[in-house]
């Protein structure tokens, strides 16, 4: 009898206990809500060396994604398209795609700037989010163990001058 493999939710869990408790609290909390803003999504899961993505679009495909929580083990940010109208001025960052918000805890996704935000991205988008349903967990990538970044030259054989 083969193992069933772990679902994904539960594959997102195991990649969020790497992070200190009080991340993996925020985390959560974070991820509770934006699942509430955006029901019936898919939540694309990117797992890099030193941070986990989420994010949350209708579509498998990351590029389309709406919103994104960038989880590392000292913040949470939550990236938007660079383009998005932010009158409120709470975007930071200079990025080429998208800015960011820093998140200090879970109640900073219920001030009003960052919910206009999350509303403005939604109508942005153009989709249409049904009132219930929940989100669907894709594990897209999994951190392997890289080696070094400087790619190793084979030794060249000497040759002799002259003689």
């Amino acid at each position: 009898m083969t193992a069933r493999p772990p679902s994904p939710r539960a594959q997102l869990a195991a990649l969020l206990s790497r992070f200190p408790p009080g991340t993996i609290a925020l985390a959560k909390r974070c991820l509770l809500a934006l699942r509430r803003a955006f029901p019936g999504a898919y939540e694309l899961v990117y797992d890099y060396s030193n941070k986990l993505v989420v994010s949350f679009g209708m579509s498998e495909r990351g590029i389309e994604a709406i919103v994104a929580v960038a989880i590392s083990p000292d913040e949470l940010k939550l990236y938007f398209d660079k383009a998005l109208p932010d009158p409120a001025g709470v975007l930071e960052g200079s990025g080429s795609k998208v800015r960011s918000v820093t998140i200090q805890g879970a109640s900073d996704l219920a001030r009003g700037e960052i919910r206009a935000l999350i509303k403005a991205a939604i109508e942005r988008s153009g989709i249409s989010f049904p009132r219930a349903g929940a989100t669907r967990v894709v594990i897209k990538s999994a951190s392997k163990k890289k080696g070094s970044r400087k790619a190793k030259r084979p030794a060249r054989a000497r040759r002799s001058r002259g003689g």
